[in-house]
């Protein structure tokens, strides 16, 4: 007779979880519970980087119908007016389902408390799906149908961000969305469906990054090198020297961080 041991289930404020079932303690913490015990992440682990260098006075503050907290930065050392009401829309979605692209919002999160246009950079998905995945790992790693789209797939190569003439000064190891949902009948790299399904981020977060650039170019002006459809990753094949390769002015950029993606109805 063969006993099978159920392991122990998990009460967290007055709600209990059965041994290995996931649950949100709030919209920016997952945790699963393990045999009594339960282990949580972020889903915000951007919000535990404080950009740094030329970002003055960073803040997290929150967004309207975003639930990841954005860092806010000060260009110089002015205060806002007393009766200034914070006004912050949602982000855009980003401009192209393949590549780079822009995404675009209004905010008045500044010393003058004036409405700006705030803009991103953003990449769903490389439009000619770089090898993102090393090989061994993709050997052994299987996505399971009907899953295609949710289990986000995040590198495991370190990559830099690249626009124009600029690298960012870290690496990275960035999620993209799956290339196809699991109720088409069949999608192509661009992440679209002949059904009007798309895979989609669910849950993203803003993040600002450090690019080194060639040119001294500053404010809005600089994303006039963003070039639509370019890929933003770019692997990390060598040892990267910004004095050697004449990368030496630092501009802090806004880019989308994807944390998770499922398959939803294209809105126009």
């Amino acid at each position: 007779m063969v006993i099978i041991v159920k392991g122990l289930p998990c009460t967290v404020y007055n709600k209990t979880y059965d041994n290995g079932e996931t649950f949100r303690l709030d919209c920016r913490t997952q945790c699963t519970c393990q045999n009594g015990t339960y282990a949580c992440a972020s889903l915000c682990p951007q919000e535990n980087i404080s950009p740094q260098g030329l970002c003055r006075h960073p803040r997290l503050v929150e967004v309207p119908g975003q639930c990841c907290r954005e860092w806010m930065c000060d260009n110089v050392n002015m205060e806002r007016p007393p009766n200034c009401e914070a006004l912050v829309t949602p982000w855009a979605e980003c401009s192209s389902q393949c590549g780079l692209g822009l995404s675009r919002r209004m905010s008045n999160a500044n010393e003058a408390c004036k409405p700006n246009n705030e803009t991103r950079l953003c990449q769903i998905r490389p439009c000619h799906s770089p090898p993102l995945v090393n090989a061994k790992y993709a050997r052994h790693h299987h996505i399971r149908k009907g899953h295609e789209c949710k289990a986000t797939i995040k590198s495991t190569i370190p990559v830099r961000l690249k626009f124009g003439d600029c690298r960012s000064r870290k690496t990275f190891h960035p999620k993209r969305c799956g290339s196809e949902c699991p109720s088409a009948s069949g999608g192509g790299g661009d992440g679209n469906s002949g059904n009007g399904i798309i895979c989609a981020p669910e849950l993203s977060t803003t993040v600002k990054v450090e690019f080194l650039c060639r040119s001294p170019v500053e404010g809005h002006d600089r994303l006039d090198g963003a070039v639509p459809g370019d890929d933003l990753w770019e692997p990390v094949r060598r040892p990267f020297s910004a004095t050697a390769d004449d990368y030496v002015h630092s501009v802090y950029v806004d880019v989308e961080w994807i944390v998770k993606c499922t398959c939803r109805r294209h809105v126009d």
